[in-house]
C-alpha cells in the first residue's frame, strides 16, 4: 500500500535510515506501536533464526485460529555504526511493511529557515521507497536525544534529531493507516480483518442498508398457512 497521499499535502512521516545488522534499509519510528516489526524480505536476508515463537489462540467471528509469531533479536545501528540498539522484532510476512512517498528533503530544507544546517541521510531520487523495518514506542525513547526539536508555525513541518539521525515529520492529508494491521495487537488484527466491510460482504458508505431491508420487506408475501 501506499501509506501517504499524493500532491502536496502528503505526510512526511519520521523515517531513518539504519543497519540491521550490517543491512541498510528504512525505519519508520512509530510511537502508536507497542512492538518493533520488520519484513520477512529483510529477515531473509538477515538469515537470522527465531529466538521466539509465540502461539497465540485469536477469536474471530467464525470461530478461533492459532496462530504462530516469530520472534527474533537483532542488532539496529546508525550507518556509521557508532551508535547500536539490540532490539526484538516480530517477522511480518510480507516483502516490505509499507512504502512511503518521497519527502524530497531537500525541498523542504532549502523553503524553512529554521531547519537550516540538518542533514537528511536519504537522498534517494525514486518517487516510492520502501519501509522495512518499524521502530516502536520502547525503541524510541532508546533513541531519542535531548537536542531541541526544529519547530516551526502550525502546519510546516518539525525536525527531531535521534541517534540514529534527523528525522522531518510534517502534517497533511494521507490514506487510512488503520488496515496495517500488523502494528496493532494480535486481536485487533483478526477483529479487523473479519469484520464484513474489509472482506467487501457489506455496502460501501455510499450504499443505504436501510433502503435495501424496507426494499426487501417490500417483496415479502405471506401465503395462506402463514
Amino acid at each position: 500500500m501506499i501509506a501517504t497521499s499524493t500532491g502536496k499535502t502528503a505526510v512526511t512521516h519520521p523515517v531513518v535510515v539504519v543497519k540491521v545488522q550490517g543491512v541498510k534499509c528504512r525505519a519508520l519510528l512509530d510511537t502508536a506501536a507497542g512492538t518493533s516489526y520488520a519484513s520477512a524480505a529483510l529477515l531473509n536476508l538477515l538469515q537470522v533464526r527465531p529466538y521466539q515463537r509465540e502461539v497465540r489462540q485469536i477469536e474471530m467471528m467464525l470461530g478461533a485460529v492459532t496462530k504462530q509469531v516469530e520472534i527474533f533479536q537483532v542488532q539496529v545501528s546508525s550507518t556509521s555504526r557508532d551508535v547500536c540498539l539490540n532490539t526484538e522484532i516480530t517477522k511480518v510476512e510480507n516483502n516490505q511493511l509499507l512504502f512511503l512517498e518521497n519527502p524530497r528533503y531537500e525541498q523542504g530544507l532549502a523553503k524553512y529557515a529554521y531547519l537550516k544546517g540538518i542533514e537528511m541521510e536519504d537522498k534517494d531520487s525514486k518517487d516510492i521507497l520502501p519501509v522495512h523495518l518499524i521502530l516502536g514506542a520502547s525503541d524510541y525513547a532508546k533513541i531519542k536525544t535531548e537536542t531541541t526539536p526544529r519547530v516551526g508555525t502550525l502546519g510546516e513541518p518539525m525536525g527531531e534529531k535521534t541517534k540514529f539521525g534527523w528525522t522531518i515529520m510534517s502534517p497533511g492529508k494521507e490514506v487510512d493507516l488503520s488496515s496495517v494491521f500488523f502494528t496493532q495487537t494480535s486481536h485487533v488484527d483478526y477483529d479487523n480483518l473479519c469484520k464484513l466491510d474489509v472482506l467487501c460482504l457489506a455496502d460501501s458508505p455510499t450504499g443505504d442498508q436501510a433502503e435495501v431491508y424496507a426494499e426487501f420487506k417490500k417483496q415479502l408475501t405471506q401465503d395462506a398457512e402463514g
